[in-house]
């Protein structure tokens, strides 16, 4: 698994380069927008076998159909289904309540071995991100595009995941210390706090708030 997230990164940067180009040549308003598009639909404009003659409008529709989604409700992190008389019910989980934190102490799975203590930095987008020297990354999920902010960090404290989880395999493969499945971390840390982590554990004591 981290090799494939190295390949997704390789992937990444030649996306990024196609368009680059893309944009110079009028094909995209911004080279961010290649990301609007598929791989079939960017391989086409590549070798000339593009069958869509607008690439800027369908870029436009699905630029505005994102924006939609992203002001829906947020989902809960697990569900139910039920299915009666013939119609399909999904329900909350029990298990998706916010876990309020009260106490200088918070138990979760320890992922990577390793003791640190240090400042805390809660980041909710990894794309702009950046860590100072010896900063905690916190966040509430990850995915294999965090993996250069792991890299930076001193630790790693995630709010979900387990044992198998993306961040769990990479850290180890990096020797940072991490600790996942800590029930309501993002509300109970805030950024500058002091922590001391042990990923052998999973225990992160709160040593001070931040000023």
């Amino acid at each position: 698994r981290f090799e494939r997230t190295r390949v997704f990164g390789t992937a990444r940067r030649i996306f990024v380069a196609l368009g680059r180009q893309f944009h110079d040549q009028g094909i995209l308003a911004t080279p961010q927008d290649i990301f609007y598009l598929k791989v079939e639909e960017i391989l086409g404009l590549v070798d000339g076998t593009s069958t869509s003659t607008s690439i800027p409008e369908l870029v436009c529709q699905r630029a505005n159909k994102l924006n939609e989604f992203r002001q829906m409700p947020a989902p809960p992190d697990r569900f139910e289904t039920l299915e009666a008389s013939g119609t399909e019910q999904i329900i909350p989980s029990a298990s998706t309540t916010t876990s309020m934190v009260d106490g200088p102490l918070l138990q979760g799975e320890g992922a990577s071995g390793g003791v640190v203590r240090g400042r805390v930095r809660v980041i909710t987008d990894p794309e702009n991100a950046s860590l100072e020297p010896d900063e905690i990354l916190v966040a509430e999920r990850t995915d294999p595009g965090w993996i250069m902010l792991f890299s930076a960090a001193s630790g790693v404290l995630i709010e979900h995941g387990s044992l198998l989880s993306h961040v769990s395999i990479v850290t180890r493969e990096l020797r940072i210390p991490a600790i996942v499945a800590l029930p309501g971390l993002t509300q109970w840390l805030k950024d500058g706090d002091l922590v001391e982590m042990d990923g052998s554990s999973g225990t992160v004591n709160r040593v001070t708030l931040s000023d």
